[in-house]
């Protein structure tokens, strides 16, 4: 696909989306962080441990079940149970727990970043655990150290369905294609509403990941699961979704070249 034409999706996906949310005003890029900021940041957040409980049994079950964001994985929550320690199976590599795509350690350590739902998702647990803290990439297939699907991982380069797997090599992390942008629009959203957090913690994590998430963000746009999901965790948060889900156009206002 060709820029030109990727850029004209993007223009029209933007006005479909606006329809539920007022539009972006023309401002240059300090000012329009500075809006953003004022105007999509919640005043209200839950605790992580609410948060975390909602997003398994609220935001992120389907048919009963819950899926982790870079594998696929799939639990079922029985009705009734504590949905953390349910999914959680006392720590076993097949449980889930939460990823914060943003990591704890880059600025996600405490307080409203820490338990914002707009940067976290469910996770098998092992694969968390390989994520780390790495910054996310793109990850040569014979480079690629660890390949992850579903319920487990491989050494070896896959003889079909390469796109569904996640990658890992030394300190990068390629999420599946089905979810680059997903990713990405969380990034941004972390990156933009605890600026301060991000850059107190490491002042280069963010820079070093931009440009290729500004290409997931084109190559993978939002559709209508991660528009719902954003409005789902808007009610639980101050009413305010993501803006880089309802103004797609935003991560190139903001952090283009």
């Amino acid at each position: 696909m060709s820029k030109t034409v990727a850029f004209l999706l993007f223009f029209l996906l933007s006005l479909a989306l606006q329809g539920q949310q007022a539009a972006l005003p023309a401002l240059p890029r300090e000012g329009l962080l500075k809006y953003v900021q004022a105007n999509f940041t919640p005043r209200e957040v839950l605790g992580y441990g609410p948060a975390r409980d909602i997003m398994y049994s609220q935001i992120d079950l389907k048919n009963d079940t819950v899926y982790g964001i870079y594998t696929g994985h799939a639990l079922p929550l029985p009705p009734g149970e504590d949905p953390s320690q349910a999914l959680y199976r006392d720590g076993s590599p097949d449980g889930i727990n939460c990823e914060h795509v943003y990591p704890r350690s880059k600025g996600a350590k405490s307080g409203p970043a820490k338990s914002d739902m707009h940067h976290l998702f469910p996770s098998r647990v092992a694969v968390n655990a390989i994520r780390g803290n790495n910054p996310f990439g793109e990850v040569p297939d014979e480079g690629a150290e660890q390949w992850l699907a579903l319920g487990f991982e491989q050494g070896s380069v896959p003889t079909a369905h390469r796109d569904a797997y996640s990658e890992a090599a030394g300190s990068v992390f390629e999420p599946r294609e089905a979810v680059k942008g997903d990713i990405a629009r969380a990034v941004f959203y972390f990156y933009t509403i605890y600026r301060k957090e991000a850059l107190q913690a490491d002042p280069l994590f963010f820079q070093g990941m931009r440009p290729v998430l500004l290409q997931w963000h084109l190559q993978d746009p939002p559709d209508a699961a991660e528009v719902s999901r954003t409005y789902a965790i808007a009610r639980y948060q101050d009413g305010k979704p993501n803006p880089f889900v309802v103004f797609p156009e935003l991560a190139f206002r903001l952090y283009g070249e």
